[in-house]
């Protein structure tokens, strides 16, 4: 009896074993805690290629209605093609306002997909490169040279965390300008190019046209005030110390100096004489319906708004003929080149690894950098490109890019990218109101929105 009760344990001690063994799944690669897909772990050959086909799928906001979704589902198709029967890239849609609340939770439940594009500038430095849960891109960036020499140089050093890469350097940078109608402009008598004048000039201009009988400024306060907060940006960049505060790779707590007052006394009166009754609390639906039907004369956005232009469903007909672009008065455009773009989790199987490396390859392909600037604008510093490039430019993205050429003089980041994340979305948006209504100074409003960002300050 002894003897066949020994055997008993002895026998179930080898099936724990077993079942361990294949529990564990033998690729021993899970060192960042992210738990690979079984159904996407693609065996390696060892040269970086997957002998069976490698499928990942990754959330995204650039999908359904999503206005990037226009160039980056077709993107991900020509990947798709290209690399049929060895990798393919699903993409589920989620919304942009929930994307990095999925990241966070996908994190928390070590689920992160194969790629992912930004996140939240927080849980990114406290949590993913603090305990180093990303891939090092640097070894893999070592060994393409040819994309290497394509990056712009303060993204890679913004990336660059110790002796690693945390996610994709930029290559093409999109400074975010203005657009005007041209027609509404020269009625009003407005002829000097927009990026020449001062913001003084730029102001006596908002008056002629005002006297025209349109409402100059597309202005905004509700969800992130993303209009409002970038002529405000331009604004505060020409003012004395401003752009400095606005190239910070801080965060800003305190609004009090005076850079931030006279800004916020400037907002205050292009809300209260230059822009349309609905400003207050218009999202930015409202804001782009505005002028898309030539009931405003500027706004402030970047490139991707240029095909709204001709898109009937949205637009008068006839708007793109009639809309110009320039970045800001001063020469100011903003762009931010501290950011954070695609990265990959460490603790992914070799197949997914190399799958989501060639996508990031695909994308940094001259030909795909041309299609990205040729549909959402931008400029790549350290690109050649093609002779047929210029000529498939939209005009409208041309003139922008025309406009940055020649009368550039600083490159700020948004106000917003210095908030910390709780003021830029939505505390300032919410604060407004305040100001644009006269229920507060601008020292009052500043000095509120100081004590509110304290708040969050650690």
């Amino acid at each position: 009896m002894k003897r066949s009760f020994r055997t008993l344990m002895l026998l179930s001690l080898a099936l724990m074993l077993v079942l361990t063994a294949c529990s564990s799944g033998g690729n021993g690669k899970n060192e960042g805690g992210n738990k690979p897909d079984k159904e996407n772990t693609g065996a390696s050959d060892g040269k970086g290629a997957s002998k069976d086909k490698v499928t990942i799928k990754i959330p995204h906001y650039k999908s359904g209605s999503n206005v990037g979704a226009k160039f980056f589902l077709p993107q991900v198709e020509r990947f798709n093609k290209k690399y049929e029967g060895q990798y393919e890239l699903i993409i589920e849609e989620i919304p942009q306002d929930d994307y990095n609340a999925k990241i966070k939770l996908l994190a928390q439940q070590k689920k992160l997909p194969a790629l992912i594009e930004g996140g939240e500038k927080t849980f990114l430095e406290d949590v993913v490169i603090k305990d180093e849960l990303f891939y090092d891109l640097k070894p893999w960036l070592d060994s393409k040279p040819e994309v290497k020499k394509l990056m712009i140089e303060d993204n890679v050093a913004y990336n660059t965390k110790g002796d690693k890469i945390f996610s994709m350097p930029l290559i093409t940078m999109r400074p975010i300008g203005l657009y005007y109608n041209k027609e509404v402009f020269e009625k009003a008598g407005v002829t000097k190019p927009i990026s020449q004048m001062t913001f003084a000039e730029f102001n006596e201009a908002l008056e002629q046209i005002k006297s025209s009988g349109v409402a100059p400024l597309t202005l905004m306060t509700s969800e992130n005030a993303w209009t409002s907060m970038l002529l405000a940006t331009a604004f505060m960049a020409n003012e004395p110390g401003g752009a400095d505060v606005l190239k910070s790779t801080e965060y800003t707590y305190d609004y009090t100096a005076p850079a931030w007052i006279n800004t916020f006394t400037q907002l205050q009166k292009w809300f209260q004489n230059y822009t349309t009754d609905n400003a207050i609390g218009a999202a930015y639906a409202d804001a782009a319906n505005n002028f898309l039907n030539e009931r405003t004369a500027i706004i402030a956005n970047g490139p991707w708004m240029v095909g709204d232009f001709s898109d009937t469903t949205k637009s008068a007909e006839g708007l793109e003929k009639k809309i110009g672009a320039s970045i800001y008065p001063g020469g100011i455009a903003i762009a931010t080149l501290n950011e954070y773009s695609w990265w990959i989790p460490k603790g992914l199987s070799e197949g997914e690894t190399q799958a989501a490396l060639a996508f990031l390859e695909f994308m940094a392909q001259p030909e795909e950098q041309e299609a990205y600037m040729v549909a959402e604008g931008g400029t790549a510093p350290n690109l050649q490109t093609s002779a047929e490039f210029e000529s498939k430019l939209n005009p409208i993205l041309a003139e922008l890019n025309s406009s940055t050429k020649n009368d550039l003089k600083n490159t700020v980041q948004a106000m917003s990218s210095i908030f910390p994340n709780q003021i830029a979305d939505p505390e300032f948006g919410k604060f407004l109101p305040t100001l644009i209504n006269g229920d507060m100074t601008p020292e009052q409003f500043a000095q509120e929105l100081t004590r509110k960002a304290k708040q969050f300050q650690k």
